[in-house]
């Protein structure tokens, strides 16, 4: 049985350069008296030395109410790297800070006044702010798009919501436990270089199934450091990709939430790639002379997603059947 109090864990891969603001920004925590609190860092296959620069950043703090433990993940992925996290987790409230998220001062008192106020709640989420590396790297397209990288608010004032993002959730780990234990993720969220994702709204879809319910607060606040490499329009177009990639689980999902039934309509899967073929040719031409006048046309993004999409329905053709029934499981009359 989970201990109260908070663990935070950082899944990392190559994250040497940013390790040092991270935590540096947790040390800075103002906790309450006896609250517990620790870190749990994955170090998931990296290549640098992430491992050794936390350590000697811990070391210069010299922190002693928080205990920063690493450990190591030798399968690539976020799920994996979320999964040994929890494992070695001694506290009931999780808290999944990004290698490049510096949580405000009041993050972890906040989480675990939030989660005591609402005893129904069991994720929560907060606001992200962004920080560039260099003001001059951010693109003239940011600002439409800003949400692709867990900034701004995700709802008008503190308030039950479907999901929120990755960045900075906290999540009550008996819950989260009983959710995984229940049926293997079906997204792994992403592997090194590769930007898939969804795998946060899976975690989402699953706890509110299963009759919890998610809270966001504006009072929980952090700050998403975005360095050069990831303000290019390819590297958005990517993000765009990996969550068209994450689509047809996450639609299923939402067909379990709003249905009833445990299965799908005859030749679903079919009905819905024909559909994605259909409006991405239908709007092909207009899309392709748009984006072809330069980048940060949001007709780019809907051209790739809906091809993705479409390709995605085509490569999970009849295992949408089975996926569908296992997460119909989740469901709370179903438990």
């Amino acid at each position: 049985m989970s201990i109260k109090g908070v663990s935070i864990i950082i899944c990392c891969f190559n994250s040497e350069p940013l390790l040092a603001q991270t935590l540096n920004h947790i040390a800075a925590q103002n906790l309450d008296a006896g609250l517990n609190c620790e870190i749990i860092l994955v170090d998931n296959a990296s290549s640098d030395n992430t491992s050794e620069t936390a350590k000697q950043v811990w070391d210069k703090n010299h922190h002693d109410k928080i205990k920063l433990t690493i450990v190591h993940e030798t399968r690539s992925g976020l799920a994996y790297a979320r999964q040994r996290g929890i494992k070695e987790a001694q506290y009931e409230y999780l808290v999944y800070c990004d290698d490049d998220n510096w949580l405000d001062k009041n993050y972890i008192n906040d989480v675990v006044k939030l989660f005591d106020s609402y005893p129904k709640v069991a994720i929560l989420g907060g606001t992200g702010t962004a920080a560039f590396e260099n003001e001059n790297t951010k693109p003239a397209w940011f600002d439409k798009y800003y949400q692709s990288y867990a900034i701004g608010p995700q709802a008008h004032g503190e308030t039950m919501v479907n999901g929120v993002y990755g960045a900075g959730m906290a999540i009550r780990k008996s819950v989260l436990i009983q959710v995984i234990d229940m049926q293997p993720m079906f997204l792994h969220g992403r592997k090194q270089a590769e930007l898939t994702s969804g795998e946060d709204s899976e975690i989402c879809f699953r706890v509110r199934l299963a009759g919890y319910q998610i809270l966001y607060s504006p009072k929980l606040i952090f700050t998403h450091f975005l360095t050069a490499k990831r303000l290019t329009w390819a590297y958005l177009l990517k993000l765009h990709v990996g969550l068209a990639k994450s689509f047809v689980v996450l639609n299923l999902y939402e067909q379990a939430a709003i249905s009833e039934k445990t299965t799908l309509p005859a030749f679903y899967w079919l009905k819905k790639a024909l559909y994605y073929v259909i409006i991405y040719l239908k709007y092909w031409p207009l899309q392709y002379t748009a984006y072809k006048k330069g980048e940060g046309t949001i007709e780019e993004i809907y051209h790739v997603t809906w091809k993705n999409i479409a390709l995605n329905y085509f490569e999970y053709n009849f295992k949408t059947t089975s996926i569908y029934r296992k997460i119909t499981v989740f469901r709370k009359n179903d438990n």
